[in-house]
């Protein structure tokens, strides 16, 4: 049996589809922060709530659970399962896989602190070896990303073209946000389509240069927090540097991906920068923001070609990755109940 545990809106989308595709008799708790308990039970997934106080701080009396595998999406959730006691982990990619390379962190694929991810869930061939070569001793399987098959296609009802906004929070290093190089020429993009806003979750609270949503209310561009919404409603994603350019374009729609002036070309970390950029229209200045849109939204047989070539390598399979991904965990199980015995 395995626990699972989830303490932001994403990574509980991500695991919802491989916990409600376990057998089961395998599935034992599903523990997310207390304000996440509606979204689960949105998700079909009957959770139970964790005091918030025990995410950020080890409890004077830790339930034990020493031995309990644990079913996370994050380093983050991962230090709340030790604080609770829980371990080994089985790990899943929440996003693309992306790892930084040279920028250490164990919030990414291959990133220091996860010596105790005994199963690593991941999207692509790049995530895989990156988290191989730095634990070998984890089992580590390809499962493309669970999260693809629930994605809405777009409402047929909707009167295109409708372009959705999306940026990345500011995060260390390439994990950031060109949210700051771009805001300027919104105001201008937003009077000539119809345009709406989201964000990634990690924006809410922080200050200059955003939130984006507050900026998109100045502007009158609708906030949509929801991704999901966002795919039935938009023609043409516009977004930084997130894995919602991929899941987007999997659903056979264009993106154009806007690139921070301090995102050089001379160095790449691999992944979105650069290998798969090619999924869409790349835009570098401002200025050519609109242009670019023109040209994404016309999709020819380029941009169409050059997304199919991006999203086979961000992805190693493109359906059932929920079935893969339990699969592999009963494996899992299994294999370490044979060794127990």
């Amino acid at each position: 049996m395995i626990d699972a545990i989830a303490c932001e809106s994403h990574f509980l989308d991500h695991l919802a589809p491989v916990w409600l595709a376990l057998p089961p008799e395998v599935r034992g708790r599903f523990i997310v922060d207390a304000k996440l308990l509606d979204r689960a039970a949105m998700r079909g997934i009957e959770a139970e709530p964790l005091d918030a106080d025990l995410i950020r701080r080890t409890p004077q009396k830790p339930p034990r659970f020493d031995g309990t595998p644990a079913l996370v999406a994050s380093i983050g959730d991962t230090k709340v399962g030790r604080r609770l006691g829980y371990g080994p982990f089985v790990r899943l990619e929440h996003g693309a896989g992306q790892g930084y390379i040279g920028e250490r962190s164990g919030s990414y694929a291959g990133g220091p602190g996860n010596s105790d991810a005994a199963l690593i869930l991941v999207p692509n061939t790049y995530s895989a070896d990156l988290w191989r070569n730095a634990y070998p001793g984890a089992r580590v399987e390809i499962v493309g990303s669970p999260r693809l098959d629930g994605l809405p296609a777009r409402d047929a009802s909707g009167t295109p073209p409708v372009l959705a906004l999306a940026f990345h929070w500011p995060g260390q290093g390439y994990a950031g946000t060109a949210f700051g190089d771009f805001r300027n020429v919104l105001p201008a993009l937003a009077d000539r389509y119809t345009v709406i806003g989201h964000q990634h979750p990690n924006w809410l609270g922080r200050k200059y240069p955003g939130p984006p949503s507050r900026y998109y209310a100045q502007l009158g561009i609708e906030y949509v927090p929801e991704f999901e919404d966002i795919c039935r409603r938009a023609d043409l994603y516009i977004a930084d540097n997130t894995s919602t350019s991929f899941e987007f374009a999997a659903t056979g729609r264009p993106v154009l991906l806007l690139n921070a002036r301090w995102w050089s070309r001379k160095f790449g970390h691999g992944g979105r920068f650069w290998d798969w950029a090619h999924v869409g229209v790349n835009v570098d200045r401002p200025e050519d923001l609109l242009s670019g849109v023109e040209r994404a939204l016309i999709d020819g047989p380029n941009e169409q070609t050059d997304r199919a070539d991006a999203l086979s390598l961000v992805y190693g399979v493109r359906s059932g990755g929920a079935t893969l991904a339990a699969d592999a965990i009963v494996d899992w199980l299994g294999s370490r109940q044979e060794v127990a015995a």
